[in-house]
């Protein structure tokens, strides 16, 4: 139990409260506050490998005692160095070091030394520092230069920006010259400032000056360095005391605290992460006992997964959580980000992992619904399309966009937008929509199921493209208003004239994803070998294929014309439309080199397309000229077409009037 203990102080120098080593002993240890107390002194009183801090109320390991001293009282060195590349593992050495003691906030010494490495400098190294090779003809080796450097830091805490690279090639150093490495605590002001700056994108020695405003001189000496370092641990160090940091102790523990205040902790190993494709995919996260924990999706896998072993101040609660579990990944390279979305999603709907949220992985996309089976229907908002019987219009970009859409078409139709199945009565008091005349109010039985149907049947109308009405009368209320010099008034008229026109290139381009739902997708697996194809039938994605050849085409073409003519008779469920959303968000956002989209109908044979296809197939696999009946998604003078984003005309697609 002990060893326990011991191994779990070592890794927090400024020490743990009672309470925390209790917790790690007992899982309950009752109501009696004085027992934990007396059992912890018992237990760890007479070792002389703990001490109990009365100023502090935390236990420590007697190694750590020195850290529990004021950030003032400590002697800092801070430490920068040059060296021939980027690890000494792969057998290169240090050419420069430079580090400033620093006591009180003040430096009190200096040390810079040029180092002889054993051979001749790259070029690239001599272009970035200016060092040359005659500069250090003449210098002393390392195993010369750093026992004196070792003297010079003996004592003090070492700082460096980035520190697992410094005290990676130090320590390397010494262990070959002495067999061990530096045993002076170290702090990383990259890791202070990934905690202390999140609101700073970049977080190198540049990126840190110019936010505090410090100067950059003689960069890439490592005096130089040293010196910008110095200032910006200085400007992080006002950052800690105004978080209450006083001890150095508590300083070293925060530098790899994570967001939640617990040691940030990743078992998957670093190696393990570099040796990962830059390719899309999906991974999977195990457990040290092999379990599914996570699957998630990447367009770049090593990239995406390395964001995980990275203490970053974005990682929150259950991610944390998740990221500490972590021992091992496995991936699965795929053709393209598109057929990542698609099979992260089949992935998560068959295995269930723990840290999945079912439907999270989905994209944030939404559509309006006009439901047609209520004898009042209302206009809503929803993230999927269902198959239930209502009209569709999207895919908006997010719930909130819908929202703004579906507040207007109400105001415009004056259609309802409450959840409850109405009893239409005049005792009823309307909603605030009511009263103010923005909605005719069906439930206070103002108005007849034959008068709100023709209210129904103007946004039907709407939802078809016939958007003249509406724009009429938007325009003569911005008139209006201007006219009585109500600026505010007409501004926001005119607002909602603009939401009107975008929803109308949206219908233009889009409202066969709501409409029909029937559909197909190609684009150009990521090595472009392929061509990737998905096919949507009756709202399912019922049929995908990777192909390089026209034969192929043929035989995808029959499966898809199969599922058009005799559609599944089961009703639609939330699975079966997890491949429509994710192609609908793509369709939505991607630009001209993505891909293309032929819209289907069921009555004209899939066949009949097939000459566009191969044309399309020849164009991705690069077996001939480009450019085709078909045209690409998206295509447009100004580049990608998004829901919401404003275009002269909306790019053609084949088979649209």
């Amino acid at each position: 139990m002990r060893e326990k203990l011991h191994a779990y102080l070592l890794q927090r120098p400024s020490g743990a409260t009672p309470q925390e080593l209790l917790d790690l002993v007992f899982t309950r240890i009752g109501a009696d506050r004085e027992f934990g107390p007396r059992f912890l002194q018992t237990l760890l009183g007479r070792d002389a490998r703990f001490q109990f801090t009365g100023e502090t109320g935390r236990w420590i390991v007697s190694a750590h005692a020195a850290l529990a001293q004021p950030i003032e009282a400590a002697t800092w060195v801070v430490v920068d160095l040059e060296t021939t590349g980027g690890s000494p593992a792969q057998g290169h050495g240090i050419i420069e070091i430079g580090a400033l003691k620093l006591r009180a906030g003040h430096v009190v010494e200096r040390f810079v030394e040029l180092v002889h490495p054993g051979r001749r400098l790259p070029r690239f190294i001599t272009g970035l520092t200016g060092i040359t090779d005659a500069m250090l003809a003449d210098r002393p080796p390392i195993d010369v230069i750093l026992p004196r450097f070792a003297a010079f830091a003996a004592g003090s805490v070492l700082v460096a920006h980035n520190a697992a690279f410094d005290m990676g090639f130090l320590d390397a150093a010494r262990a070959e010259l002495e067999g061990r490495g530096f045993d002076e605590p170290h702090c990383c002001t990259l890791r202070l400032a990934r905690r202390l700056l999140p609101q700073v994108r970049r977080k190198s020695l540049d990126a840190l000056g110019g936010h505090f405003g410090i100067p950059l001189a003689d960069r890439h000496r490592a005096m130089g360095d040293a010196r910008i370092t110095v200032e910006i641990f200085f400007q992080l160090l006002e950052l800690l005391q105004r978080r209450g940091i006083r001890r150095v102790g508590e300083l070293l523990d925060f530098q790899h605290s994570a967001a939640d205040g617990r040691r940030f902790v990743c078992g998957l190993p670093r190696a393990r992460v570099a040796a990962l494709p830059r390719a899309p995919g999906i991974y999977r996260f195990r457990d040290a006992d092999g379990r599914l924990l996570y699957v998630g999706k990447a367009k770049d896998l090593r990239q995406r997964v390395a964001s995980y072993v990275t203490n970053a101040a974005a990682h929150r609660g259950k991610v944390l959580d998740l990221i500490r579990h972590i021992h091992d990944v496995d991936v699965e390279v795929v053709g393209s980000e598109l057929e990542a979305s698609l099979r992260e999603a089949e992935e998560i709907r068959r295995a269930q992992p723990p840290y999945n949220r079912m439907s999270k992985h989905l994209p944030q996309i939404a559509f309006l619904k006009l439901t047609t089976t209520d004898p009042f229907p209302r206009l809503s908002v929803v993230s999927r399309l269902t198959g239930r019987a209502g009209r569709y219009f999207g895919p908006f970009r997010s719930r909130l966009a819908a929202s703004e859409a579906q507040a207007l078409l109400a105001r415009l139709f004056r259609l309802r937008t409450c959840t409850p199945r109405l009893r239409p009565s005049p005792e009823t008091s309307p909603c605030l929509q009511g009263q103010i005349g923005t909605c005719s109010a069906p439930c206070a039985a103002r108005v007849d199921a034959a008068a709100y149907a023709q209210q129904v049947a103007a946004a039907a109308r709407f939802f078809d493209g016939e958007i003249g009405a509406a724009q009429r009368a938007i325009e003569q209320r911005r008139d209006a208003h201007a006219a009585a010099q109500r600026f505010e008034a007409a501004a926001k008229a005119q607002r909602d004239l603009d939401l009107v026109r975008r929803m109308r290139r949206r219908q233009r381009t889009l409202s066969w994803i709501v409409g029909r739902q029937h559909f197909a997708v190609m684009q150009p697996s990521a090595d472009r070998t392929r061509a990737l194809l998905y096919g949507v039938a009756h709202g399912r994605l019922v049929a995908r294929a990777a192909v390089a050849r026209a034969a192929e085409l043929d035989e995808f073409a029959a499966r898809l014309q199969t599922e058009l003519v005799f559609p599944r008779a089961a009703a639609l469920e939330p699975a079966d439309v997890d491949g429509t959303v994710i192609l609908a968000a793509w369709m939505r956002s991607r630009g001209e080199r993505d891909g293309y989209v032929f819209p289907l109908a069921e009555d004209l044979p899939v066949a009949a397309r097939l000459d566009e296809w191969q044309v399309a197939l020849r164009d991705i696999v690069g077996e001939g000229a480009s450019g085709s009946a078909a045209a690409r998604f998206g295509t447009s003078e100004q580049g990608s077409l998004g829901p919401d984003q404003a275009a002269d005309e909306p790019p053609a697609l084949p088979g649209l009037g």
